[in-house]
């Protein structure tokens, strides 16, 4: 099977995705932590965080490298502990959230708790209610880390 036109598209969204936080990284904090303090602060590092791993997976980008984290784009299947379910959602920019068709914002709590995380990774999320305990079954990049609307 050909990786390479799937690989293509793929390395045009990270490179967007990396163009955009390089050049909009101030305007984009200014946006969403407008407030000087350690939110903005801790913002700022995860950023730069996701920039590092997202220059890694460009270095040496292939299916593995690419659907071994979460990413803006990436579809990730949760299993929950409790009672061994899962659910599929859909790491994406702001404006193309979508909560019927399971597409959170990676700033949204569930996205910001998953953004960066590993296929493997058991994580406890804080919802409203308290914890979820979490595996992340499998991570595929969809695509759909799309910046402009």
């Amino acid at each position: 099977m050909n990786h390479s036109l799937p690989l293509q598209g793929a390395r045009s969204q990270l490179i967007a995705q990396l163009v955009y936080f390089d050049d909009e990284k101030y305007n984009f904090l200014d946006q969403y932590f407008p407030d000087f303090g350690p939110k903005r602060t801790a913002a700022e590092k995860w950023i730069s965080d996701y920039i590092g791993i997202l220059e890694s997976i460009l270095r040496n980008l292939t299916p593995d490298s690419l659907n071994r984290y979460v990413l803006i784009g990436s579809e990730l299947t949760l299993k929950y502990a409790d009672d061994g379910s899962t659910e599929t959602y859909s790491v994406v920019f702001p404006h193309l959230t979508d909560p019927d068709r399971n597409r959170v914002s990676f700033l949204s709590p569930l996205g910001y708790q998953l953004l960066m995380k590993k296929s493997g990774d058991t994580c406890l999320l804080a919802v409203p209610s308290g914890e979820l305990s979490v595996t992340i079954e499998q991570i595929k990049f969809a695509n759909r880390g799309d910046i402009r609307p």
